[in-house]
């Protein structure tokens, strides 16, 4: 009976979860049928058995044309409820491909499951499935492609003795390395495991002599490097020897030599972590600037090595890259003591990131508020510059509001809650920190969000420090089309007025689920921006019809109302009668404030939809910046 390939989950550029599944699909069963239970009964004997036997677990039952085999064998480093976890996905992923199928496979990052109606129990299979990064390396590439395969030759010997299964790494050069797995299913003759992970071996070699990590599968054995520990060491140096059947002298020789690697560790990540904090203080010297009794952060604060950061993020792996802007890659990262970071890498080509770099360090290091992503450190090594923040595992408020399906969940009161985090968060900037600081770029981008989908500012590469009640003229102009006030993008006069501007802008995309470049149409045929849109719909009294769908019948229509008229204040042409970010809090959170009328607000004709303002001097970047002095407000 053959397995009918249906799911190979191979990422554009670079492994995140190394999976793929079959499924047999040459009949089906029926949720009450006597194969589902059998197929029940078999799940539950790998779920129960295979955390006692070491990962591994084999079960049958029913009778021709219902019996159904399984096997679940979880890798070296997975035990105990994790293996019983990954059985658990590894089934839903399954029958979320497979449906009702009688027979399935998949492998997992952590384990593989197999059932069918008839025995492939100790059976060779050879039908490889590869899935691997596309990222080559960087970085002695001759060392790597000549220690790879002699690191999985190695392995492969070393599983031949260990009952299939075999991980470490090797160093491709003085400082990096190179982690290795092969595992075959242990129902295997040994000499099946020898050939199989023989043939994953060659496959490898065949395909992906430079890419930064690759995995081939069969239903019987697989092989993965990669340039980051994807395995858990400590565990399976424990379960290897578990394994191994040497004797207890050889046992506590093993464990002596690896508390003395582990003396020898510490100490050399201790110099390392001091050379390191050296590094970074050097480096920060140059940019840290005092203000009377004012320091702006503390060396201690800002201690992180490139070395940490490689870890922490797999070695800048494409599968935690987080997104992208005008300053470069923003990588997830987890600490060794389990902390999630985010860790945003300045580009290499751009010259003028190293200006937002020293911005973003001096503006951001000291400040903290519940409304502003909090800055945790940074790293200025060799040519490396990054700043590393808290993570927001809800990524940015665009990724929400401007996804059909995402944006369902985003109910009035969610959204009403992030216009208030934003405002209070804006406020805190212009008004409550010791240093006004305008941030330039406030849009749905840079408005992250948290597990709970409260709002944090972020990303102040582009910010501005100013005294009170001051205006500037800017030579250079940065920020994102749609979102900048025109006094700013067409004349270059910088105050808070621009910010307030950028947040009615924000707050009417909020409102209408509708970005500010989306084209709406008039009765009279015409192409409408946003702006002139709302203005219009609520001059003439039907303001409801600015607010989005999904919200219709589901939110309160005098805030909503309010909300739109708020942000028509915000937006108006004369900068002169925008209310500053105290008044617009203030007018969001009680009703009883009354409201002026909104004069015409400053909108682009949207004939022509160019990404660009015509006729303004402004760069196409926005990484065009001016630093200026600090300035403290007391």
């Amino acid at each position: 009976m053959s397995l009918i390939l249906v799911f190979l989950m191979i990422f554009p550029s670079v492994i995140c979860e190394n999976r793929y599944s079959t499924c047999n699909t040459d009949s089906n069963y029926t949720e009450e049928s006597t194969y589902s239970t059998n197929l029940n009964l078999v799940l539950n004997d790998l779920s129960r058995n295979a955390p006692l036997n070491s990962g591994f677990s084999m079960s049958s039952h029913g009778q021709f044309p219902n019996k159904v085999y399984g096997l679940l064998q979880c890798i070296g480093s997975v035990a105990g409820e994790t293996c019983s976890e990954c059985l658990s996905v590894a089934y839903n992923m399954i029958t979320d491909r497979c449906g009702n199928g009688i027979g399935g496979e998949v492998w997992m990052g952590d384990c593989f499951l197999r059932y069918d109606n008839s025995s492939f129990f100790s059976t060779l299979d050879t039908t490889f499935f590869l899935v691997r990064n596309e990222q080559v390396v960087i970085g002695n590439l001759q060392g790597f492609v000549s220690t790879t395969p002699s690191l999985l030759s190695n392995l492969s010997a070393q599983a031949l003795q260990n009952n299939g299964s075999a991980m470490g790494s090797a160093n491709y050069s003085s400082l990096l390395k190179v982690y290795g797995l092969v595992e075959c299913l242990r129902d295997l003759s040994m000499e099946d495991c020898s050939s199989c992970l023989s043939r994953a071996r060659q496959e490898l070699v065949q395909c992906c002599t430079s890419n930064q990590g690759a995995q081939v599968m069969s239903g019987s054995c697989t092989v993965r490097y990669e340039l980051y520990p994807f395995f858990d060491s400590a565990s399976a140096k424990a379960i290897s020897h578990a394994k191994s059947k040497k004797s207890s002298r050889r046992l506590l020789m093993i464990l002596g030599i690896t508390i003395s690697l582990m003396v020898v560790l510490v100490g050399c990540c201790f110099l390392m972590l001091r050379k390191a904090i050296t590094t970074v203080s050097r480096k920060v010297a140059t940019i840290e600037k005092q203000s009377g009794e004012t320091r702006l952060f503390t060396k201690e604060q800002i201690a992180f090595s490139l070395e940490t950061l490689i870890e922490a993020t797999k070695h800048f792996s494409q599968c935690n890259k987080l997104g992208e802007g005008g300053f470069g890659p923003v990588y997830k990262g987890t600490t060794r003591d389990g902390k999630e970071i985010a860790v945003k890498k300045l580009s290499a080509r751009s010259a003028q990131g190293r200006k937002e770099f020293m911005n973003e360090v001096e503006l951001v290091a000291n400040i903290q508020h519940r409304n502003l992503v909090n800055l945790l450190g940074c790293c200025s090594e060799e040519t490396e510059r990054m700043l590393v923040y808290e993570y927001m595992p809800n990524k940015s408020l665009d990724t929400f509001l401007f996804d059909p399906f995402k944006r369902r969940t985003l109910d009035w009161q969610k959204r009403f809650n992030i216009i208030i985090g934003i405002a209070r968060g804006l406020l805190y900037l212009h008004e409550d920190s010791q240093l006004r600081i305008i941030h330039r770029d406030i849009k749905a981008g840079n408005i992250l969000l948290d597990e709970n989908l409260n709002p944090k500012i972020a990303d102040f590469g582009l910010a501005r420090l100013f005294s009170d009640n001051e205006t500037e003229i800017q030579s250079r102009v940065a920020g994102t089309y749609g979102y900048m006030a025109p006094e700013y993008a067409m004349g270059g006069q910088l105050s808070v007025k621009a910010d307030v501007y950028s947040f009615g802008v924000l707050l009417l995309e909020i409102v209408s689920g509708r970005k500010n470049t989306e084209i709406g149409i008039s009765k009279e045929n015409q192409s409408l921006g946003l702006l002139e849109w709302a203005w219009r719909l609520f001059k003439g009294g039907h303001a409801l019809k600015v607010v989005d769908i999904m919200l219709v019948g589901n939110c309160s229509e005098e805030q909503v109302i309010r909300c739109i008229h708020i942000g028509l204040l915000c937006t108006q042409a004369n900068p002169d009668n925008r209310p500053m970010i105290s008044s617009v809090y203030t007018m969001i959170s009680s009703k009883s404030v009354p409201l002026p009328d909104p004069t015409r607000p400053a909108f682009v004709s949207m004939a022509s939809q160019s990404p660009s303002i015509s006729f303004i001097p402004i760069t196409s970047s926005g990484n065009e910046i001016s630093i200026s002095e600090l300035k403290p407000r007391f």
